[in-house]
C-alpha cells in the first residue's frame, strides 16, 4: 500500500497515524508531487490532519526520545526522497526500542536517516557562520544564500537571538522561502521578498575594507586550501565577501 501526502512534515506524520491505526503490512510514504505512478501500487491519499499529527509528533519523545524527534524533523528537511520510509521504518522501530534506536546503526535504513540527519545539522552549523547580511533598505538587512537542505527554519533562531533588534530576512533562492523577522517576530513565507541587487558606494567601501582585513590576516606560509575547502567547501563561496577575488 502507498500512502500519498502534500509534501508537509504535518502530511507525513499524518501518514504514519493512519499507517498505525490500519495496521496495514508494507506501507510505504511518498510526496504526492514527485510520486511516479505504478500498475503495481495500491494507493491511498491522505489528507492532513493536524489533530492526527500532534499525535504522532507529541508521542515520539515520551515513548522515544526527545533526540528522535529532532532526527524525524531534520531528516525531513533533507528533502531526500526516500525520508518518509525512512521516518516511518524508524518510528515503526523506535516504538519498540525506545531511545536505544538512535545507536541501532547495524539496520541500515537506521543508520541512513542518522546520517541524513547529521548532514542536515552540519549544513545549519555551517551557516551559522558563512552567513553574509547587507542592508537593502535603511533598517532592514537581507541575506541570500542557496543551501543543499531546506535549513532556514534551523538558523534563522540563532540570528533572532544575535540580531534581536535588527530587521532581516533571510532568503533561500533554492527554494524561494524566506525568514522575516521584524524585531519582534519571526515569520517563515514562501512569499519572495523584492530586494534590490545594486550596490552602494558605502557598501562597496565595506566589502574593500573587509576583503582587506581578509588578507592582512593571512599567513602566506600556513595557506591550506584543503583545510579551507574543508571547513568552508567551494560550492559556498560565491556568498562570501571575502571569496570573491
Amino acid at each position: 500500500m502507498v500512502y500519498l501526502f502534500d509534501g508537509s512534515f504535518e502530511g507525513l506524520l499524518t501518514c504514519v497515524f493512519e499507517a498505525y491505526s490500519s495496521k496495514e503490512r508494507d506501507v510505504s510514504i511518498k510526496n504526492k508531487a514527485t510520486y511516479i505512478p505504478s500498475f503495481l501500487d495500491e494507493v491511498k491519499e491522505i489528507e492532513t490532519d493536524m489533530g492526527k499529527f500532534e499525535r504522532v509528533y507529541l508521542s515520539i519523545p515520551k515513548k522515544i526520545s526527545q533526540r528522535a524527534q529532532e532526527i524525524v524533523y531534520r531528516a525531513w528537511l533533507s528533502e531526500d526522497e526516500n525520508a518518509p520510509d525512512l521516518i516511518y521504518y524508524f518510528l515503526r522501530i523506535g516504538y519498540k526500542m525506545g531511545g536505544r534506536v538512535t545507536d541501532y546503526l547495524q539496520d541500515q535504513r537506521i543508520s541512513k536517516i542518522i546520517d541524513l540527519d547529521r548532514k542536515v545539522g552540519r549544513e545549519a552549523h555551517r551557516f551559522l557562520g558563512l552567513l553574509r547580511f547587507k542592508e537593502v533598505t535603511e533598517g532592514i538587512f537581507y541575506a541570500g544564500y542557496e543551501p543543499d537542505y531546506n535549513i532556514t527554519i534551523l538558523i534563522a533562531p540563532h540570528f533572532v537571538r544575535r540580531l534581536s533588534m535588527q530587521s532581516f530576512i533571510i532568503h533561500d533562492r533554492k527554494r524561494n522561502i524566506s525568514a522575516v523577522f521584524d524585531g519582534s517576530e519571526l515569520v517563515i513565507t514562501d512569499k519572495v521578498p523584492q530586494v534590490g541587487d545594486e550596490k552602494t558606494v558605502e557598501e562597496d567601501e565595506y566589502a574593500a575594507l573587509w576583503k582587506a582585513f581578509f588578507k592582512s590576516i593571512a599567513i602566506k606560509e600556513r595557506r591550506n586550501p584543503r583545510a579551507q575547502m574543508r571547513f568552508m567547501p567551494k560550492k559556498y563561496w560565491k556568498n562570501l565577501t571575502e571569496m570573491q577575488d
